[in-house]
């Protein structure tokens, strides 16, 4: 990716996710929405997390606050994205490898951003642009595939 193309995905992901943080409560939203998601696309995963489908529907306390938590690290991410990659490479390898200690496979990564981009684009609408999908799909992917990297161990 160019240098101008790069700036510009980034541009494209700050700022829909500026959009996003305007939500009122966005955390609970969007990590609700996220895990929702991922719920429908994968309910057989739900065995990696210490959560049941109860308690997600009943907004169980300890469940809000873990899907803040992970929409607080993806605000992280996306506010670390600039020219200095290496920090977020680090930072996404690192990730990866706590991961696996919690059983996260490769393809959880896959799921994830699927819940993401379904995410991002009911709660985005029409400012979900095929341009913004396509920014999202690519700052995952780097994410996600180093991510995996650490869980794997390369």
């Amino acid at each position: 990716m160019d240098c101008g193309s790069y700036f510009q995905t980034v541009s494209q992901v700050y700022e829909s996710w500026e959009i996003i943080k305007r939500i009122p409560k966005y955390e609970e939203i969007v990590g609700m929405a996220l895990f929702d998601r991922m719920f429908q696309i994968a309910p057989e995963d739900w065995s990696l997390f210490p959560w049941t489908r109860e308690d997600f529907k009943q907004k169980n306390p300890k469940f809000l606050a873990f899907a803040a938590k992970f929409v607080r690290m993806l605000d992280l991410a996306v506010h670390m994205l600039g020219p200095d990659m290496e920090v977020v490479e680090e930072q996404m390898y690192d990730l990866g490898r706590s991961h696996k200690n919690y059983g996260v496979l490769p393809r959880h990564f896959d799921l994830m951003g699927q819940s993401l981009l379904y995410t991002l684009q009911g709660l985005l609408g029409s400012k979900f642009t095929p341009n913004t999908q396509k920014a999202w799909k690519n700052v995952y992917g780097f994410w996600s595939s180093t991510m995996i990297q650490g869980a794997v161990g390369l």
